[in-house]
């Protein structure tokens, strides 16, 4: 009995016996946001470990610790949303849109596309006009002493972003790259 090759993504190698590129080795390729959100998490994690054991164990606080916790939870929400974005696995109500044929599934998912593109940049424009303000007159954070700017930035930022990455896969629809699926089924 003879057993298969092994194909193992570790021993697999490209031609001319060099090492495979990373994604065929086990690494994601991942989009920089993915990179930027599971940094932020990670980040957020080891600050709140910290907190928690200098609170109660070491009996410290550390005031500054708590809201540069704030900060980074607030932008690791932004850059995880756009990673669901990415792959369109934003929460949508498409039950009725599984009726229709492909095309009109289509037109439907771009009408609604085009509605929240629009909404991502109201709220950029104005999340650019407060952040100007912001910038004219700025707004201190009382224990870290930055302008909050530097958080609020990632409205706007964040916003059109998601703008981007909503109409990148828009596109991919309309060239027939991608279709419309119930993501909880995906593996």
């Amino acid at each position: 009995m003879t057993t298969p090759p092994r194909t193992d993504a570790i021993q697999e190698t490209a031609a001319g016996g060099h090492p495979a590129p990373a994604a065929r080795r086990g690494i994601p390729k991942l989009a920089p946001e993915a990179w930027a959100a599971a940094a932020l998490l990670f980040t957020l994690v080891v600050m709140l470990t910290a907190q928690v054991v200098l609170r109660f164990v070491f009996n410290i606080g550390v005031s500054w610790l708590e809201e540069v916790i704030r900060f980074v939870f607030v932008w690791s929400v932004y850059a995880s949303f756009l990673v669901a974005a990415e792959d369109d696995r934003h929460i949508r109500v498409a039950l009725h849109l599984s009726w229709l044929p492909q095309r009109w599934q289509t037109v439907m998912l771009t009408l609604a596309d085009l509605v929240w593109i629009a909404f991502n940049l109201t709220v950029v424009w104005f999340g650019a006009v407060y952040a100007q303000s912001l910038f004219e007159f700025p707004y201190i954070s009382q224990t870290t002493g930055i302008n909050m700017v530097w958080v609020f930035l990632v409205v706007p930022m964040g916003f059109l972003l998601l703008s981007v990455r909503v109409a990148r896969f828009m596109a991919k629809r309309w060239r027939g790259e991608a279709t419309l699926r119930d993501s909880r089924l995906d593996s």
